[in-house]
């Protein structure tokens, strides 16, 4: 199995596929930005692009023959994949973590000077999983973590249980929804299990064979 990334956002404003495009090629690859795009193309109402960050960073450096450590400057570069739907609004980016957004957010306004406005999908966790499992064959609630909660009157804190029983869980999900940082779950996909992890925000993190990416990430939008 291989892992992924489904990173939803809302975007308001955004032009059609096309003038998309057009933005993305005609800002290319210049040497002296921070955001640069590797590739565009449109599909159908979609526009999807892969662009490259540059991070300058420093790394502690060591010189054997003196001992003395000095900070050597590196350049970092960033892959990000991502796809767009101006008609029904959705942005989606198919790599790093739920941060990535602002950076994607901040390409559209500065970058390609776009009139775009965009925040993230909050969802309702007990939901998604009762989605998910009324979708879905073999599902089970594999665990949760919980940021605060009170065993009993001498200790509380960050939690995260484990639950053979997948009823047990939902309803330990449900008493403690407005708490939870995270699902994680496991369900049957076309050629293999899947696995997914996701917090009250859409986005997901997710493992399964490669022939199945496409239908779990369609499987995880309807969560939505």
């Amino acid at each position: 199995m291989a892992s992924y990334r489904l990173n939803i956002a809302r975007i308001q404003g955004c032009p059609p596929p096309a003038e998309v495009c057009e933005a993305l090629a005609e800002f290319g690859l210049p040497a002296d930005e921070e955001f640069g795009v590797l590739d565009q193309s449109e599909a159908g109402h979609s526009a999807f692009a892969t662009i490259a960050r540059r991070i300058d960073t420093t790394v502690d450096d060591l010189d054997e023959a003196t001992g003395e450590v000095t900070a050597r400057p590196v350049r970092k570069v960033v892959v990000y994949p991502f796809g767009v739907r101006p008609a029904a609004e959705f942005l989606e980016i198919y790599a790093g973590p739920a941060g990535i957004i602002e950076h994607v957010a901040r390409f559209f306004s500065t970058c390609l000077a776009l009139p775009t406005v965009v925040s993230a999908i909050e969802i309702d966790l007990p939901s998604a999983v009762g989605k998910l499992a009324r979708a879905t064959k073999h599902f089970q609630l594999r665990s949760i973590r919980v940021a605060e909660y009170a065993h009993n009157a001498y200790m509380s804190g960050p939690y995260g249980p484990k639950f053979l029983d997948t009823e047990q869980g939902i309803a330990f999900l449900d008493e403690y929804a407005d708490f939870v940082t995270s699902a994680s779950v496991r369900f049957a996909a076309p050629t293999g299990r899947a696995t997914a992890t996701f917090p009250p925000k859409a986005c997901f993190g997710f493992s399964c064979n490669e022939d199945d990416r496409t239908e779990v990430r369609s499987i995880l939008r309807k969560l939505i």
